[in-house]
């Protein structure tokens, strides 16, 4: 350790607290504190520390962008990797692939690639970093088109308990290839880099339409009803919120339709079913076929997302339901939804395609996630307990989580499929037995009754 050339801090030192909070996108920062913060540049800094952690039989954390509202990389005692200067990518226009470190931005990666009229689905935030994106799986550009981002990863460079750094892909070393591609903060290594598949750029249209309240019912389940339609090349959601678009003391429903597909006039038609739907002539504003660029998408998601060091709490569900069911929990979800920038947001996922195998198994046609974000810590209770109950009211409709806005101390749901989760404790039986790297917080009851009954 006395050698490392790398950044490292112990606790106790002075800088120790601002570093630990500076992990942490949530302004909410949980009272777990690491032995150890260290701050990797290169692949042989990581295998450093990990044979320093079993040396020394401590366990270790990572980040990359520190999206993670529950921190779920800072745990007590141990060490926490924070891959913040390990943000390097290039690519190949030619092979149109490209290789990632894991605290690369998608949006970085992006803006390199448009000029080459290429892309890489990454996330809607401009700010998270690629690992913890692709590990969860990764909702990102296109992604109903292209599939999940993790889908896009080819091969992976990643060190393992034992403090070896592998290259991994479907042939070989291939146990690590299917965890990395959906296992999230359960991952039992430390990848360094991504190999990605790139595709070419898309055209964007995007269109908003808002609403009073009191038509939230009407136009939610209009839409539902013509679900089955929906072009591939169309993501649209909702977002429930107060003060939207210049409507203050009020809350409204804001209806988003992004089109990315091969031309202009294909992204228009699939605006046209939305349009065209009766109900949406009680908009109360709209900016219907708005022709736009990449970059303004990822700009306009970082206006409404960009609340870094606001205090978040969050929960997520999965379910094949229609709308029509969930109405009655989302009208008292509302009720109670605390002030902007809090939120309710639903996503009509609609998976249209079979997925590899691979840890990530858990999707399913709608998703919805509650979002409660202030700035006082008096309010940290109250929206956490909001956040829980407001979500139990959907329980029996639930299919399981999603593993980005999950709230696995707080409300634990299915992530992937039970088969998938044995097959992935398995796994982390057999590459990491003295368990060097943190597994997930909590996991869901019939987790624990299958893996005990095994």
């Amino acid at each position: 350790m006395d050698n490392w050339e790398f950044k490292y801090i112990r606790v106790g030192q002075a800088e120790y607290e601002r570093a630990r909070n500076d992990a942490t996108w949530n302004g909410r920062v949980p009272a777990r504190y690491p032995t150890l913060i260290v701050y990797p540049e290169r692949d042989d800094h990581v295998r450093d520390i990990v044979l320093y952690a079993k040396t020394k039989n401590l366990s270790i954390g990572t980040k990359s962008g520190g999206h993670s509202w529950t921190a779920s990389f800072l745990r007590d005692g141990g060490i926490l990797i924070d891959l913040s200067r390990m943000n390097e990518f290039d690519f190949d226009v030619e092979c149109r692939t490209a290789r990632a470190q894991p605290a690369a931005y998608g949006s970085d990666l992006n803006a390199a690639l448009v000029p080459h009229n290429l892309m890489f689905p990454g996330g809607h935030c401009p700010t998270v970093g690629l690992g913890g994106f692709l590990l969860q799986g990764g909702f990102g550009w296109n992604s109903r088109k292209w599939g999940v981002a993790c889908e896009s990863v080819t091969a992976i460079d990643v060190v393992t308990a034992d403090g070896d750094l592998i290259h991994a892909d479907s042939t070989q070393h291939s146990d690590f290839y299917w965890a990395a591609r959906g296992a999230g903060c359960g991952y039992f290594g430390v990848i360094t880099r991504f190999y990605l598949k790139l595709y070419t750029l898309p055209r964007f249209m995007t269109a908003r339409y808002v609403f009073e309240i009191k038509d939230f019912d009407d136009v939610v389940t209009a839409i539902d009803a013509v679900s089955d339609q929906v072009s591939i090349d169309l993501e649209i959601g909702f977002f429930v919120a107060h003060d939207q678009d210049g409507f203050e003391g009020r809350p409204t429903v804001a209806i988003t339709a992004d089109a990315i597909s091969d031309s202009v006039e294909e992204a228009r038609r699939a605006l046209d079913l939305l349009h065209n739907l009766p109900p949406m002539k009680k908009t109360i504003k709209s900016w219907p076929y708005v022709a736009c660029t990449l970059k303004q998408m990822l700009q306009r998601f970082d206006d409404i997302l960009d609340n870094r060091g606001r205090r978040y709490e969050v929960n997520n569900l999965w379910t094949d339901k229609p709308v029509q069911a969930l109405l009655p929990s989302f009208h008292r979800i509302i009720d109670e939804l605390p002030p902007a920038p809090s939120h309710l947001y639903m996503m009509w996922w609609l998976p249209v395609r079979s997925r590899p195998d691979m840890a990530f198994s858990m999707e399913a046609r709608l998703y919805v996630a509650l979002y409660a974000i202030s700035t006082d810590s008096a309010s940290d209770a109250p929206n956490a307990e909001y956040v829980v109950r407001a979500m139990e009211l959907m329980d029996d409709h639930k299919k399981g989580i999603q593993l980005a806005d999950e709230n696995l101390p707080g409300h634990p749901g299915k992530f992937m499929t039970t088969r998938n989760y044995v097959h992935l404790e398995q796994l982390r039986a057999r590459h990491d037995p003295h368990g060097r790297f943190y597994n997930y917080i909590r996991v869901p009851p019939e987790f624990e009754q299958v893996w005990a009954s095994l």
